[in-house]
C-alpha cells in the first residue's frame, strides 16, 4: 500500500469521525484460537476450513502466548515434518479492546500485518481483527 492510499484512508476515516471508534465495535470476536500442541497438520487444516492467514496460540485458558501465520506454516511444512508440534512467535503485537481504528490502522500499515489479536488487561483473547474489517467497517459506516 502507498502512502498516497495509506493517507486516503486515514483521510476518510478522519472526515467520518471513525478514528476514536474503538477496536471491540469492528473486531471478529469469534477468532479461531489454536493451542501450543497443534501440529503442524492440523493448524494447515485449521487454516484451510476456517479460510484464515493466521491466529493466536493460547494457553489451556484461552490467554495469549503467541501467533502463527500462513508464512510461519509454509517454512515448517517445507523444512519438517508436518506432525510435529507448530512453532509460533512469542513476540506478539496485539491490541486492547478500547484501541481506537485510527490506531489500528498505523499499526497494520507500518508493521505491514494482516491481522492482530485483541487482547483484555490479563491477556484473555477477546478476539482478531484484521485488514478487511477495519475496511468493512470504513465502507459501512462512511458516507464518502
Amino acid at each position: 500500500m502507498s502512502d498516497n492510499n495509506h493517507n486516503g484512508i486515514l483521510e476518510k476515516a478522519h472526515k467520518a469521525r471513525l478514528g476514536d471508534v474503538p477496536v471491540s465495535q469492528f473486531m471478529n470476536a469469534h477468532a479461531v484460537m489454536l493451542k501450543a500442541n497443534y501440529t503442524v497438520k492440523s493448524t494447515i487444516e485449521t487454516f484451510r476450513i476456517h479460510h484464515i492467514s493466521g491466529a493466536p496460540v493460547v494457553d489451556y485458558q484461552n490467554k495469549i502466548i503467541g501467533v502463527i501465520s500462513e508464512y510461519d506454516l509454509l517454512i515448517q511444512a517445507a523444512s519438517r515434518l508436518i506432525s510435529g508440534p507448530i512453532e509460533f512467535k512469542t513476540n506478539i503485537t496485539f491490541v486492547h479492546p478500547e484501541t481506537t481504528l485510527k490506531e489500528v490502522l498505523v499499526i497494520l500499515y507500518k508493521q505491514k500485518l494482516k491481522w492482530i489479536p485483541v487482547v483484555n488487561k490479563e491477556n484473555y483473547v477477546q478476539g482478531v481483527v484484521s485488514r478487511i474489517d477495519v475496511l468493512n467497517f470504513i465502507a459501512n459506516h462512511s458516507d464518502l
